[in-house]
């Protein structure tokens, strides 16, 4: 299984409400439902360990994927299409590609 693992930094003057209420109304549901999706979770980055220094990233995503091959028919849809461009509306996201080894 392959995992993706999205961090992400909310854009100038979004807030993080707003961000977190499309999320769990809009954005969240839709992934969820896709048929190479077997898991999708969402975190909030607290802050680092032993350090006062502000987190690189405000939060990350973790998506288990069943089929790579899928996934690309799944993120082609129209709908997930237009869910991709709200997204990039309110942040940047770096998608990192996993594979469990251990």
């Amino acid at each position: 299984m392959t995992t993706m693992v999205v961090l992400v930094d909310l854009k100038e003057g979004v807030s993080p409400e707003d961000y977190e209420r499309w999320v769990l109304e809009t954005y969240a549901p839709a992934v969820r439902d896709l048929p190479s999706v077997q898991d999708w979770r969402a975190y909030r980055v607290g802050g680092l360990l032993a350090s006062d220094a502000a987190p690189p990233h405000q939060y990350v995503v973790t998506v288990d994927i069943d089929d790579l091959e899928q996934l690309g028919r799944d993120m082609a849809s129209e709908e997930m299409q237009g869910l991709l461009s709200e997204l990039h509306r309110f942040a940047g996201v770096t998608q990192l590609m996993s594979e469990r080894f251990v």
